[in-house]
Order: structure tokens, then C-alpha cells, then sequence
């Protein structure tokens, strides 16, 4: 059970170069302790800024473990003690530290490799209080639909810590040419037969869109 530790910021104007300095001090750090962070900033649809640092880990006790180790180690101590005494400090504006839990095998299928993708679309749903197992089911069967249409599926993540009523599925791509790509094509029919049919349960709609918003992956300029 995959578990993503995630730290979402808005870098304040002009001072993109710091903040990536900073960054890439703290991934030699996290990298050390096994956690291999990865840099992802906003392309489409959100403020502008905004950027996550993620690492991916086994079980809740690597999660504890690593944070113990990381912010027990001295050369993590020096860097959050000499961080702000650095010209032009604050570089970004903390948002939001959430963990989130990959349930993808509920919605069927095997996880998709996060690994080689460089760009990546989020779609954010808030469930309603009830709807969980209809909305679970409305992403498999759409999961089914596309994958049989040959076009891309992602992983769905559920929030464990932050708003844990959130859903976000996480849609991978080689690059953003591929990710307009899928956008251009729109749905498939099958796909649309799926909407169609949970548009007609009484009990619809079963979640919230909050966000869709598109990220690249900036890790090989840390």
C-alpha cells in the first residue's frame, strides 16, 4: 500500500532560483534516508507557483521511521537553521503537508509506473458524506472504459491525513505534447455510456470536482 508524502507551496515572485537551491539541498538529505524526493511545478490550472515535493513510501511505519531520521539528521538541522538567514527569505508560502494513500487496486487494474512520467494531470473530488463505494465504483468502470479504448488511466490517491473525504486520480504522461494529446481526443463512448449511466442513479453525483491541474516534473533541475 503505496503511501505519498506530499508538500504543496507557492513560490513568492522572484525567487524561483532560491527555492530550487534550498530544494535541492534537502533532496540530498531525504535521498539519503531512502525516500528519493521528486519536484513537480504547475503548468495548468491553479495559482501560479505552486510546486510539490514528494517522496513514496511502503507502509505507515517507513513514513514515521524516515521522518524520524530526517529531521534527526545534522546536516537537515543546519539546513532548516541556515535557511532563514539567507538573502530574500521566505522564497514560498507553505501550503499544505497531506499523506495520501494509493487505492488503486480497489478501482481494479494495477498501478500505473509513476516513475518516467515527466508531466502529470491531477483531477481533485471531494466525496459526499455516503457516496464513497458509488464513487469508487464510478472511477473503476471509467477506468475500464478508457483502458479498453486504449487511452491513458491513472492511479487514484485518498487522502490519510489532511481532508481524507478528497480523491485524486493522477494520470501520467511522457510529456505535455501526449497529455494535449489525450485532451484533444476527449472521451470515448464507452466512456460516455459510463458518465451517462451514473448521471441517471438518484443518488448522483456522488463527489465534488474541486481541480484539475496539470504538473512537470523540475527534479533534474534540483
Amino acid at each position: 500500500m503505496p503511501i505519498l508524502r506530499a508538500t504543496e507551496s507557492r513560490i513568492l515572485t522572484g525567487r524561483r532560483q532560491q527555492w530550487l537551491g534550498v530544494t535541492s539541498d534537502l533532496k540530498k538529505i531525504v535521498d539519503k534516508h531512502g525516500a528519493n524526493l521528486r519536484a513537480l511545478e504547475l503548468t495548468f490550472g491553479g495559482c501560479p507557483g505552486t510546486v510539490v515535493i514528494s517522496s513514496i513510501h511502503d507502509s505507515w511505519e517507513a513514513v514515521a521511521a524516515r521522518n524520524e531520521a530526517i529531521t534527526a539528521d545534522k546536516d537537515f538541522q543546519a539546513l532548516m537553521a541556515n535557511v532563514p538567514k539567507l538573502p530574500g527569505f521566505p522564497f514560498a508560502e507553505p501550503v499544505e503537508v497531506r499523506l495520501s494513500v494509493d487505492i488503486t487496486d480497489e478501482v481494479g487494474g494495477s498501478a500505473v509506473p509513476l516513475e518516467n512520467a515527466q508531466v502529470f494531470q491531477l483531477m481533485s473530488m471531494r466525496v459526499h458524506p455516503g457516496k464513497r463505494a458509488k464513487q469508487v465504483d464510478f472511477i473503476r468502470q471509467m477506468r475500464e472504459a478508457r483502458k479498453g479504448a486504449g487511452e491513458p488511466v491513472g492511479n487514484v490517491l485518498q487522502v490519510a491525513a489532511g481532508d481524507a473525504s478528497v480523491l485524486t486520480v493522477v494520470r501520467p504522461y511522457a510529456n505535455l505534447a501526449e497529455w494535449a494529446k489525450d485532451r484533444a481526443a476527449g472521451e470515448s463512448n464507452s466512456a460516455a455510456d459510463v458518465a451517462k449511466r451514473a448521471q441517471a442513479d438518484a443518488a448522483y453525483p456522488f463527489a465534488d470536482l474541486l481541480a484539475i491541474r496539470v504538473f512537470r516534473d523540475i527534479t533534474g533541475q534540483l
